[in-house]
């Protein structure tokens, strides 16, 4: 551009001002710039040479590495084309301010590749879009023509960095957005108050309403600027929510109905009569499930669970009650019915529930067969269901209800194409592996493993990277299983994890050389008794207790310094409140527990898991609760060994693993899971004892987790996104 500029007089002298030039053909400056309108010029040519230097070299090309096209497309618009634009505008008949305006909208739309450091990252065909958007719009401006029809006809996403241009042009910005909306939905919800006064906004909801229903519903209800668009808005499916905002009586449980109410199966009035009553309520909730209800889907997973704990949590506080007691609840629901409560509520119901509640279902179910069942309910959950009755030890009664020559086909359908579902492939596969730990027929196990074997063949020749990592780890578990003499360090090498079996006394150890632990208990009565068993196991002449009004302080007397915190088993809210407190002090204190112990049912769970961290080594929670627990404890602690339990535990398996595994910590010994397990298996010396202690998953078998660490790991190592 400066050889231009420079060249200018000359060029001008050199002009046959008698013939009319087109400045659009114009390849050279007519009349000089002057000083004052110089400046514009050299903000763009700075642009420029920042543009051209951030491929590395100063050369008049922008090239990316890999992208031979792209290059040439972004040197040919931002250095070439903008070149010939500044000579255009110059030589365009228009007042000093009319240019200087016009080259500052340039110079915007050069500074906009200038704002991403990395070339790489660029779009060449943004920036096409956008030199030759300018052009465009310049043109329809200078006529006095409309801007709209040429961005519904000519629509990028350039045309939304192009809004500078159209400042007050409100017709044209509309169109924008509305574009906008309909091409990058989800983009756009995120810049809701750009443009929460258009049209577009109402767009936007018509759009989310399908796949957010609830959202819709938050925002009728609301007093935000979405509730506008939300009210504005003419979409069927919209004014069907607002109906439903407006007008039922319980709108959060009337949601999951949308689907019937919009196709005009269910009136409101009929909705209103379900929702009043918990169990009409879900009785519904397993209808809405066998239909394919995409729009309401998470809401009713969310509903369904809800409603099944109510019946859970009756059932397991009843626990010492006569099985007529215990079980009144249930017995007016259907097979299927009782079939969710089990699937939904698998990280809460203890084992004693889950046996009555099969038993029963089973019952109700027959003359009808187990697969058939099954496929009754789409196999909604099925895989859940195979891995809790093969963890609770009823699988061989499940399937003695199934043909001998259909058994096989619904245990293949159990392990076959989990990777065809990304969305469910890992949850799916931590239930296999967890059933399969769980399993106790060699046959079974085999035919399991021969099944793993053939999708590991199948998804190699697929080329499917994920569903291979997914079936080589399920089949090195199993084999595992089946050859229990393997050594976990084997193992442990084949999934390419760190250390199983034992984990170092050094690893527990903070900067002050004491092992610190955190107990989390709650406040109910299992709460207390399990706290006041706990405190028994300190005697006065090898541990100091130090209490307060929120926790208690234990700290060892002898050998290596031991420390445990624990917060009292106040009634609730007060038993969190003191949690809270005592993990301020820990914080401000700099004290890192290793250990964390969780004492209490496992609906208390999400409190004990929202405050674990990567300082945590060992993690032994009365309850796990599958998938979605593991995942989050891995998330906080990626080398977290596990000890959890199939139910909610018991004072009387907890403590005698607390007792060993701290004796271990005075003594200074590493910690080798086998050992401490066969060693706390001989002090359950009733059949009752042994059965609440083989509910208990030790690190070293806890397939759930071993795959999750591993699949982790894989992945990065083939760099695949989770």
């Amino acid at each position: 551009m400066t050889f231009f500029l420079f060249a200018a007089e000359y060029a001008l002298a050199q002009k046959d001002h008698s013939v009319k030039k087109d400045p659009w053909q114009s390849k050279e400056i007519w009349v000089a710039v002057p000083i004052n309108r110089q400046l514009s010029h050299d903000k763009i040519d700075r642009l420029q040479q920042q543009a051209d230097a951030a491929d590395g070299n100063k050369d008049q090309e922008i090239s990316i590495y890999g992208n031979e096209e792209g290059g040439k497309m972004l040197t040919e618009a931002l250095i070439k084309r903008v070149d010939e634009l500044q000579i255009i505008l110059e030589n365009l008949p228009l007042d000093h301010w009319k240019k200087v305006s016009t080259l500052a909208y340039l110079e915007e739309d050069v500074k906009q590749f200038t704002r991403e450091i990395s070339v790489s990252k660029q779009s060449p065909e943004y920036f096409k879009n956008l030199i030759q958007h300018f052009e465009d719009i310049y043109k329809l401006q200078d006529k006095n023509e409309s801007v709209v029809e040429y961005i519904n006809s000519h629509f990028s996403r350039a045309l939304y960095g192009s809004l500078h241009m159209l400042k007050n042009d409100k017709p044209a910005i509309q169109a924008i957005y509305k574009n906008m909306v309909r091409v990058y939905p989800d983009e756009m919800s995120k810049k809701f108050h750009e443009f929460s006064g258009m049209e577009a906004a109402s767009d936007l909801m018509a759009y989310i309403a399908p796949k957010k229903p609830n959202l819709i519903l938050t925002y009728a209800t609301s007093t935000s600027a979405e509730r506008n668009a939300v009210r504005n808005c003419k979409d069927p499916l919209v004014q069907s929510i607002v109906q439903i905002a407006d007008k039922a009586k319980q709108p959060l449980r009337a949601i999951v109905f949308l689907d019937d109410l919009h196709s005009g199966q269910m009136k409101l009035d009929e909705v209103n009569s379900y929702t009043g009553d918990n169990a009409s309520y879900y009785r519904q909730l397993v209808k809405q499930r066998m239909k394919s209800n995409s729009m309401t889907k998470k809401v009713l997973d969310r509903e369904c669970k809800l409603q099944a704990l109510e019946y859970v949590r009756v059932m397991n506080e009843l626990h010492d009650s006569p099985d007529p007691v215990r079980f009144k609840c249930i017995e007016p629901l259907s097979p299927r019915e009782m079939y969710f409560l089990m699937v939904l509520c698998s990280d809460e119901i203890y084992t004693s529930t889950f046996v009555g509640t099969f038993n029963r279902m089973l019952l109700k179910m027959a003359p009808l067969k187990g697969d058939a069942f099954l496929k009754e309910l789409n196999m909604d959950k099925f895989r859940t269901f195979i891995r809790m009755c093969a963890g609770y030890n009823k699988l061989d009664e499940y399937l003695k209800t199934i043909d001998v020559n259909d058994r096989n086909e619904l245990m293949a359908s159990f392990v076959d194409r989990i990777d065809k579902n990304a969305e469910t492939d890992v949850e799916d596969a931590v239930d296999i592996a967890d059933a399969i730990g769980s399993i106790d027929d060699p046959d079974l196990v085999d035919f399991l493993l021969a099944r793993l074997k053939d999708n590991y063949e199948r998804t190699y020749l697929e080329d499917n990277k994920r569903g291979l990592i997914i079936y080589f780890l399920l089949h090195t578990l199993t084999t595992s299983i089946i050859n229990p003499d393997a050594s976990s360090e084997e193992l442990q090498s084949q999934l390419k994890i760190p250390p199983i079996a034992n984990i170092p006394f050094q690893t527990l150890r903070d900067n002050t050389n004491t092992v610190v632990e955190q107990v989390y208990f709650f406040g109910d009565d299992d709460g207390i008794s399990s706290y006041n068993n706990f405190m028994s196991y300190f005697k006065s002449d090898a541990w100091k207790i130090e209490k307060n009004e929120q926790w208690v302080t234990i700290t060892s007397l002898k050998g290596n310094a031991t420390k445990i915190y624990a917060n009292l088993p106040l009634a609730e809210p007060k038993d969190e409140e003191a949690q809270n407190l005592l993990n301020a002090h820990l914080k401000q204190a700099n004290i890192k527990p290793s250990v964390v112990i969780h004492r209490g049912h496992s609906y208390h769970l999400p409190t004990t898991l929202k405050n674990l961290n990567a300082d945590n080594k060992v993690i032994i929670l009365g309850s796990c609760g599958g998938y979605h627990n593991l995942s989050t404890i891995l998330t906080s602690s990626e080398d977290a060994h596990i000890i959890s339990s199939k139910q909610t535990g018991t004072m009387w398996v907890t403590d005698p693993i607390l007792q060993s595994f701290n004796t271990r910590m005075v003594n200074g010994q590493d910690v080798n899971w086998i050992e401490l397990w066969n060693e706390v298996g001989v002090q359950m010396k009733t059949p009752a004892l042994q059965d609440k202690f083989n509910d208990y998953v030790p690190p070293h078998k806890n397939m759930g987790a071993l795959f999750l660490k591993a699949f982790k790991i894989q992945l990065l190592e083939q760099g695949i996104q989770m």
